[in-house]
């Protein structure tokens, strides 16, 4: 429970209490109304109420009955998984991916497909709505029963506006109004955040955060992003901000950014750096499996990194050290600054090279204040490579269950 005290309107103090008696159920269940009552506090009138709208919606089923306590057996309530479900988008600069999850998470169906850094807008909510058809008529799965569309999308952007303003890698992407043409196009309620937020969400909610109110996940991929739970809040900062960790200064003499500015850690650790620095250096004459993909900025993508390496090729290899090396400075500073219970990392640079998540984990905690750095987790996400996915899938569940994170910071 997120301890909020709801006061206005009735229509809103009955949907609280229905979302909150919902949760529940979804965690604890099978449990009975009397339990129900017992844990939220809620008097008999409002439980019976709550139970009674949710039962008739086909959002919770009575199971059987308990243990009796010496009076008449209670009927057991539980979630019923398959009565709803949520689909989730994940945006990236070359990538664009859609599943179809049920009211638990469970992951359905999904797609995917590689798109364009230039890819228009318009292009990518027209895929997006294919996609969407497609799966669920794979899936067989009526469109009435689809409670939403979660979008995690790369920074920075408006959450409450749902337009993405100028995302970096995605050019000719500014102050697109995302949100309202993916609605358009859907005919479906959609949520869009920003994907290192969506990211540290998916985590509290289906993965190695289940539990931990102050949280930091870092996304190392073609890009680099990152999210901040803080007590159980979402924290984006005045404008929306917060959590942009791949555009904090790591070389003040460093490479130009695509931001602008230079020796970003994103300029230097993320897929799209190590792939013009490996175009750089084969140009030079370096020897390198990699050459066969040629020399261009982005003829190598993370995937060729990461093989290359495999083989042992020194170049890719030397490579992911500094990306590995930066990322260590930027989690000891992390550390430092937030003094996390956890940091998570994800994306395919952390996830699948032990080149880069040892030398973070060693750098992290060498380099941090020794007292803070002795109680700090840092873990590969639970999630694997759906880390993006789930948490575009718990933006809608969010709105539906009062989960273990808060979404509505003052600002909103």
């Amino acid at each position: 429970m997120n301890g909020h005290v709801v006061t206005g309107n009735s229509d809103l103090i009955r949907k609280w209490n229905r979302s909150l008696v919902l949760d529940l159920i979804r965690r604890q269940g099978p449990i009975s109304r009397a339990d129900v009552k017992r844990i939220t506090g809620l008097n008999f009138t409002t439980v019976t109420n709550a139970v009674g709208d949710l039962v008739e919606e086909g959002l919770v089923q009575e199971v059987g009955l308990g243990t009796s306590s010496g009076g008449r057996k209670p009927v057991l309530l539980t979630l019923n998984p398959t009565a709803r479900y949520v689909i989730g988008c994940e945006l990236q600069s070359t990538l664009l991916i859609v599943g179809i999850f049920d009211l638990t998470g469970r992951l359905i169906i999904q797609t995917e497909e590689p798109k364009d850094p230039g890819t228009s807008p318009a292009d990518v909510v027209a895929a997006t709505s294919r996609a969407i058809d497609a799966l669920l008529a794979e899936a067989n799965i009526p469109k009435e029963k689809v409670e939403g569309l979660g979008v995690a999308a790369p920074g920075p952007l408006n959450s409450r506006t749902g337009v993405l303003l100028t995302p970096p890698n995605m050019i000719g992407w500014r102050d697109v109004p995302l949100r309202e043409m993916l609605e358009k196009a859907t005919g479906l309620p959609v949520t869009i955040e920003k994907d290192g937020n969506a990211a540290a969400l998916g985590e509290v909610w289906f993965g190695a955060g289940q539990g931990v109110l102050d949280l930091i996940f870092i996304i190392v991929d073609a890009g680099i992003g990152g999210g901040i739970i803080t007590g159980g809040h979402l924290y984006r900062g005045r404008h929306g901000g917060a959590g942009e960790i791949g555009h904090t200064t790591i070389d003040v003499d460093g490479p130009r950014c695509s931001c602008g500015n230079y020796g970003c850690l994103e300029a230097i650790a993320s897929g799209f750096a190590l792939s013009r620095r490996a175009g750089e250096e084969i140009r030079r004459g370096v020897d390198s499996v990699l050459a066969q993909h040629g020399a261009g900025d982005t003829a190598i993508d993370v995937h060729h990194l990461l093989e290359a390496a495999s083989q042992g090729d020194k170049l890719a290899a030397d490579l992911l050290d500094i990306s590995g090396r930066a990322l260590g400075i930027a989690v000891a500073n992390i550390v430092n600054m937030y003094n996390p219970e956890l940091i998570v990392l994800g994306g395919r640079l952390a996830q699948h090279s032990d080149a880069v998540l040892e030398r973070a984990l060693e750098l992290g905690r060498n380099r941090a204040f020794s007292v803070l750095s002795q109680d700090v987790r840092i873990v590969p996400s639970a999630l694997g490579d759906q880390f993006l996915l789930a948490g575009a899938a718990a933006l809608v569940l969010a709105g539906l269950f009062r989960g273990p994170v808060d979404l509505s910071p003052a600002e909103l």
